[in-house]
């Protein structure tokens, strides 16, 4: 399944200035009809495909209506050129919005187990709405995995330097939390990367856990996430330590 994203630009494209990117190159959200469909073109062009399974807004574009968005995806799929449309870091506002002018099929929300927000108002409106959930930072950009020590450094640009869980009381806290789940993740023969991704798909609702790797064997570690099941009992442990570990301080 051929997934991709459409939503952030850059000159001479332009539309509503979000970030600034690698090499200091501007970054906007840009969500109009025209821009979609352009982006779509050249995501064809470059993927070799005359499809996309799913197409996604990476970010809502709050200078367009959502009207406006849908209305290009939803061409888009008439067209044959996506088959599924998706969101990404929409509020329960706008994809309530975003289906009175089209189906979703997918969002794309944070979801780990340091950062549990979304099951609040998300997971739930997703689940009630038959849209898959597709989890991306399932190891909270690496945190989850055991193997950001408290010896460690982070250059420059490096934006977790000044994430909340990243700074040093907070880290040293999520090591311990870690501590504590490392028997379960060796009681299935797993690392604790492999366990915190297993415990994102575990959860009702999730359809998919986005996991990132830079090399042929961090795909195959990944891969092994889901090849085991964690038991009704270790999933409320794991639930129990994580509500005892509480918010980044």
């Amino acid at each position: 399944m051929l997934a991709t994203k459409c939503g952030l630009t850059w000159p001479p494209r332009g539309g509503r200035k979000k970030f600034v990117g690698p090499g200091g190159v501007t970054i906007y959200d840009n969500l109009e009809p025209e821009s979609i469909i352009a982006e779509c073109e050249e995501s064809l062009r470059r993927l070799q495909t005359d499809v996309i399974d799913v197409y996604q807004c990476h970010w809502p574009d709050p200078g367009t209506p959502i009207e406006d968005t849908m209305s290009a995806l939803m061409r888009l799929k008439e067209q044959g050129k996506i088959r599924e449309i998706g969101v990404s870091n929409y509020s329960v506002e706008q994809m309530e919005e975003s289906l009175k002018y089209g189906r979703i099929d997918s969002d794309q929300p944070q979801y780990n187990m340091l950062d549990r927000s979304v099951e609040a108002e998300v997971l739930p409106f997703c689940r009630r709405n038959n849209i898959g959930v597709i989890a991306y930072s399932p190891l909270g950009r690496g945190i989850l995995t055991g193997k950001v020590t408290m010896d460690r450094k982070f250059g420059n640009g490096d934006h977790r330097a000044s994430m909340e869980w990243y700074q040093p009381n907070n880290r040293r806290r999520a090591l311990e939390f870690l501590g504590r789940i490392r028997p379960i993740a060796e009681g299935h023969g797993a690392t604790l990367a492999q366990l915190a991704a297993n415990w994102v798909i575990s959860q009702d609702g999730v359809t998919t856990a986005i996991c990132g790797a830079r090399r042929p064997e961090q795909v195959a570690e990944n891969v092994r996430a889901g090849e085991f099941k964690l038991t009704q009992s270790e999933l409320a442990e794991i639930r129990t330590l994580l509500d005892e570990l509480g918010q980044p301080e």
